[in-house]
């Protein structure tokens, strides 16, 4: 891995610009082509280099060995990123030794390589058993050393056994910062005592549950101001399904249900606004917030499910561009100053 890594910093500091608006996706395929360019020097056919990505764990095999590489990358100047499932459900067969090739795309880019498990900093205790990277770890400070065992020993066993372990050390955790009263219900649906999925329905979420999640959804989907309906409401549900485990038949009303927006700012408007602009208007501030300084969970969201190009260093700007882009393709939008409404400091919206 050490000569396909030197390759790909080489290319990097010759040419860093080209880097920073690569995908998830572009980076596991520069990484598969780097590997077979210097697959030869090792004398190691580059056809038994083999890129399956996609719903397999590692991204990349080499045939007839048990030697893997996982591919992650982030847009930020920075080591750290959200990995894997804990559970490697999708582990192909017969691959024991896998390594992390971590691509940092902002800043300098830099790529760097580890053992899988030297670089497992925590597990992500939010809506699904996800391990936490950090290229600069050292040996004692893995989440396997900090649980008192050993990744090849954790990661042979049984599902269940693997949330257990996870749930015993988080409550020891929790217990260590003083928190003794953490119930099953502070704790997302994966560290219970059963593994399934419980599945919930978002119209049983309390009102402060649902003006909480609006900020992220209008952040993480433009598209809910395309001017195909069909395209709007949809991935949100997806999104709510694949994240949260949860069920939402009528995503449409939570965004359009109260009536148009008359007046914003105590003036009366030439031109009533749909509603669903006056719930931009009403959570803009925490959009911009979280734009601006945005957690691993929504980077990682951005990565999937924002199609256009975008700027890491300015996510906001990015967000504004492709909203003026939806909203100018919309005639029941495009006659509104979206830079002007959003600018706005308090805003004060009648329906």
């Amino acid at each position: 891995m050490s000569q396909a890594i030197k390759y790909m910093n080489d290319r990097a500091i010759r040419n860093p610009k080209s880097y920073g608006r690569m995908s998830g996706g572009d980076v596991e395929e520069l990484s598969f082509k780097s590997m077979r360019e210097v697959a030869p020097c090792l004398s190691i056919d580059p056809k038994r280099i083999d890129l399956v990505s996609g719903h397999s764990f590692p991204d990349i095999i080499l045939d007839n060995t048990v030697y893997g590489v996982e591919i992650k990358s982030t847009q930020k100047d920075s080591w750290t990123s959200t990995g894997s499932s804990i559970v490697e459900s999708t582990r192909c067969s017969g691959i024991e030794r896998i390594y992390m090739l971590f691509g940092k795309l902002g800043g300098q880019p830099e790529f760097r390589c580890k053992p899988y498990q030297r670089c497992l900093s925590s597990i992500a205790v939010t809506h699904s058993p996800r391990y936490l990277i950090d290229m600069q770890l050292g040996e004692k400070q893995t989440i396997f050393a900090k649980m008192n065992t050993d990744y090849e020993e954790f990661r042979h066993l049984p599902e269940n056994e693997k949330i257990s372990y996870v749930r015993k050390y988080y409550l020891q955790q929790a217990k260590l910062r003083g928190n003794e009263n953490l119930s099953q219900n502070e704790m997302p649906w994966w560290m219970g005592q059963q593994t399934g999925v419980d599945w919930s329905f978002y119209n049983d979420l309390s009102s402060f549950a649902k003006e909480a999640m609006m900020p992220r959804l209008f952040a993480l989907f433009p598209t809910l101001f395309d001017s195909d309906s069909d395209k709007r409401f949809k991935p949100v549900a997806i999104w709510l399904c694949d994240r949260y485990s949860m069920i939402c038949y009528n995503m449409r009303d939570s965004f359009t249900a109260g009536g148009t927006v008359k007046s914003y700012n105590g003036k009366k408007l030439d031109r009533c606004y749909p509603a669903i602009v006056g719930r931009l208007i009403k959570y803009i501030d925490e959009i911009k917030v979280l734009l601006s300084n945005p957690d691993a969970e929504l980077l990682t969201d951005i990565q999937d499910f924002w199609d256009f190009n975008y700027d890491r260093e300015n996510l906001l700007e990015s967000w504004v561009k492709a909203l003026e882009a939806e909203f100018s393709k919309n005639k029941d939008l495009s006659f509104i100053n979206l830079r002007e409404l959003l600018d706005v400091g308090t805003v004060e919206v009648s329906v």
